[in-house]
């Protein structure tokens, strides 16, 4: 599937090991009968479980880089479990130390924020709950993520239908556990979707 790249818009992500990956991209696949926007690959919309979405203007990039690498490198992590399929997202657990690297991630590298971007304008939240909403757009207009707190729920996200959302019931996932080794910088796209790999970045 063709790259659609969002310039200087990244995503600090993990990326599953192959058996996870392949099985993210299967389910995918599956989805297609329903009319579907795009599908996971290998190449471009890349299977991936995000920590944070940031805009770095490109003079800040090499130190935003920096810093990620600063942040990760006495950080142990531990282990990440699948859980269910809901219904397009592979849903993870989400342990102590995951959660502890997404605050501290965005506590470290916020002020290489890009805040001209116009993030807002490439999250759709009009289906969400009032009540909801408004926390997340608080979270976007702060942060440039509304993924943040309870809402920072670890998952690979394996489509985006091209109308409607059908009726899916969840189900649960096919076990997988894994321990990550590295972070990656990506650049995304369509859906916030991992479309380039720019860094990777041992823990």
């Amino acid at each position: 599937m063709k790259k659609q790249v969002w310039k200087n818009y990244f995503d600090i992500v993990i990326l599953p090991p192959k058996e996870v990956s392949d099985y993210a991209r299967k389910l995918s696949k599956e989805f297609s009968i329903y009319g579907t926007e795009w599908t996971l690959g290998e190449n471009s919309f890349i299977p991936h479980i995000s920590l944070y979405h940031i805009a770095v203007k490109p003079k800040n990039f090499d130190s935003f880089v920096s810093e990620v690498k600063r942040t990760i490198k006495e950080f142990k992590p531990g282990n990440l479990q699948t859980t269910i399929i809901e219904p397009t997202l592979l849903m993870f657990d989400k342990p102590k130390w995951i959660k502890t690297l997404h605050i501290t991630i965005i506590k470290n590298t916020l002020k290489y924020y890009d805040r001209d971007y116009g993030t807002e304008d490439f999250w759709s939240l009009s289906y969400l709950p009032q009540k909801t909403r408004k926390a997340r757009v608080r979270f976007i207009k702060k942060y440039g993520t509304p993924a943040m707190g309870s809402n920072f729920r670890p998952h690979v996200t394996l489509t985006s239908f091209k109308g409607k959302t059908p009726e899916l019931k969840i189900r649960k996932a096919k076990l997988f556990r894994f321990k990550p080794r590295y972070l990656y910088v990506c650049e995304l796209g369509p859906s916030h979707s991992c479309q380039r790999i720019v860094k990777k970045l041992s823990f």
